[in-house]
């Protein structure tokens, strides 16, 4: 487990040297999320779901996963809209306790903690990503909203925004190719696995590419977001995972997804909706440091239990 950590630490430290050194980083890193988001991606969830039964993991990860959310929101709104802070602030800090970081750094942390099973770390990931993204350009945009731009706009107009997400086109195709119950072509479960395999190590390299190593006048508001999305969310998470009926593996990585790390959309939102990007960023990057240390514990908890 300390070998797969360190694995990871090191291309997300080698990522944030070239934010460091390399003049056009950011630039670069925007490139590389866009390739990501667009045709890696998409190729990952469209592998996985071609190959996966579609039974009723399909709505039991959804659902811990949603439970997950919004239990983290309303906790965190309870602590975060009551505190002397701005707005702006109060709004980005309830997005990053909410939304894990759930295939960027949830899918290579399964694809190392369960070695021998790719597929199913691959499944749990792609489910949890479709939920909590699309709930995150949806609530989450209308919390930035509230918190942040108070510009109109409905709920109707985010969900069409979250619509527009290539992985949830990728999940449609796959879902109708199953359901048409055509032989998907070798060539394209190649191709597309090819670019499956290659997700894991660019989402490490442009998540150390995202870090910024600077200290905001708030950063003290980075204990209480560890506290609901480190360490309650995965306590909910569990709890949900029960209630639902998962057992096994896929009970351990549900509860390990939702012991992720604060997800990078959410600083997207922030800088769309006017929110305190700023304080996100220190956030975000002391959320997902303090994770090597709260994921392993989470992950003996599961061994041992």
């Amino acid at each position: 487990m300390t070998q797969v950590f360190f694995s990871l630490a090191a291309i997300a430290f080698i990522g944030a040297l070239l934010r460091q050194f390399l003049p056009a980083a950011e630039e670069a890193r925007q490139h590389l999320n866009r390739l990501v988001l667009y045709a890696f991606l998409p190729a990952l969830v469209f592998h996985t779901v071609i190959q996966s039964d579609v039974d009723r993991l399909f709505f039991a990860i959804p659902a811990a996963a949603a439970t997950g959310v919004l239990a983290c929101l309303t906790l965190s709104f309870a602590i975060f809209h009551f505190l002397p802070i701005p707005g702006p602030t109060k709004g980005a800090m309830i997005l990053a306790a909410a939304f894990g970081n759930v295939t960027y750094f949830g899918l290579p942390v399964l694809l190392g903690l369960f070695p021998g099973h790719p597929t199913e770390a691959a499944q749990t990931s792609v489910l949890f990503e479709v939920t909590k993204s699309s709930l995150n350009l949806t609530l989450g945009a209308m919390i930035a909203i509230a918190y942040g731009s108070h510009e109109k706009i409905t709920f109707r107009k985010t969900a069409l925004e979250a619509l527009k997400l290539p992985p949830i086109w990728a999940l449609a195709a796959a879902l109708i190719w199953k359901a048409l119950h055509i032989p998907c072509p070798d060539f394209v479960l190649s191709a597309t696995g090819i670019m499956a395999a290659s997700v894991s190590g660019m989402m490490i390299l442009s998540l150390g590419m995202a870090l910024r190593f600077r200290i905001p006048r708030r950063a003290w508001l980075a204990l209480p977001v560890a506290g609901v999305k480190l360490a309650a969310s995965p306590l909910i998470v569990a709890a949900a995972a029960g209630a639902v009926g998962l057992t096994g593996i896929f009970r351990d990585m549900t509860i390990m997804e939702g012991a992720m790390p604060s997800q990078l959309l959410s600083f997207v939102i922030a800088g769309r909706f006017k929110l305190d990007d700023e304080t996100l960023a220190f956030v975000i990057m002391a959320d997902t440091i303090l994770a090597f240390v709260t994921l392993p514990v989470v992950h003996s908890l599961l061994a041992s239990g």
